[in-house]
């Protein structure tokens, strides 16, 4: 077969590995780690970001060990001038204790107890890559909805908030009405169906601040921040509603899908216990629940406004 140049005949070349300008490659921080893992913030050059818990802070982080004014990002064009504001328990980078440094694409930090930043320079497909792995690692793949691991993490950081800063909160458990009974009568696939629909369904009824997570086979979760027990009620009612008009295509007809929603409202919080207090509130959502779903089902059932010892 002819050759050109050392290839064959009619076989084009191109170059795999294009070179990339760095004007093209911009500057980003990723949450590898924490209640917040898979999270990505932006920086502009130029532009000082500061981390912290305290709401004002350009990126709030959730973590009980972070200061509320913890440290500040400054994106320069041969890397990001990282300072800590006089945190508490420090910043690590690459597990070394900094003060003031510049951080270089791919090292990563630490700050509180559980919360890893990983500084970087990505093109348009890399952070697209990059949300998708972070989809993958928090989402439940049946419903699109986030997972169990996600919502536990958030419940968590939300009840310490609410601790720390007076606020209120509600958390709602949801249900399918007889889903047992639908994946016995008409198969386990119809049952898929059903929670796909009602995902479907209830997102829109969700703030964008509002944590909708699948718990177990047919079991939901919503974690509200800021939101008393008039609004969280409110919101199970929007959900229910929202339920309400899905209809399952079957053989032999339609068939209604509808929840049953269980919420509390907590104004107040003596002491957050990791791992106690999650326990604590999922136990009195799902109390709730049960009372929905003995009155019938297709309502909402609510409790509190409670105050945790």
């Amino acid at each position: 077969m002819p050759v050109e140049d050392g290839r064959p005949e009619g076989t084009e070349a191109w170059n795999l590995t294009p070179a990339r300008s760095p004007a093209e490659r911009r500057p980003y921080l990723l949450m590898v780690s924490g209640p917040q893992l898979g999270e990505i913030f932006a920086l502009e050059a130029g532009r000082e970001i500061v981390l912290g818990r305290d709401p004002a802070c350009d990126i709030r982080l959730q973590d009980t060990g972070v200061s509320r004014r913890h440290a500040s990002v400054l994106g320069g064009p041969k890397g990001a001038r990282l300072r800590d504001l006089g945190s508490t328990n420090g910043i690590f980078v690459e597990g070394l204790k900094v003060a003031d440094c510049t951080l270089e694409d791919g090292q990563r930090m630490q700050m509180g107890m559980h919360s890893a930043l990983k500084y970087c320079l990505c093109d348009d497909l890399e952070i697209a890559y990059q949300r998708r792995m972070a989809e993958s690692a928090l989402l439940d793949p049946e419903t699109g909805l986030f997972n169990r691991r996600h919502f536990d993490d958030r419940l968590g950081a939300e009840l310490d908030t609410s601790q720390r800063y007076s606020r209120p909160m509600s958390l709602l458990v949801v249900e399918v009405d007889g889903f047992r009974r639908l994946t016995e009568t008409f198969g386990r696939a119809t049952g898929d169906q059903a929670l796909e629909l009602v995902a479907r369904l209830v997102k829109p009824a969700m703030r964008r601040e509002d944590v909708l997570a699948r718990l177990s086979a047919e079991t939901f979760g919503v974690v509200s921040r800021e939101t008393p027990l008039s609004a969280g009620r409110a919101l199970g009612e929007r959900i229910r509603k929202s339920a309400d008009q899905g209809k399952l295509s079957l053989r032999g007809g339609d068939l209604a899908v509808t929840v049953s929603v269980g919420v509390i409202g907590i104004d107040t919080i003596g002491t957050y216990a990791p791992g106690r207090t999650e326990l604590e509130v999922l136990s009195l959502a799902g109390s709730a629940l049960l009372r929905a779903q003995e009155a019938g089902g297709n309502r909402v059932a609510a409790e509190g406004p409670l105050a945790l010892p």
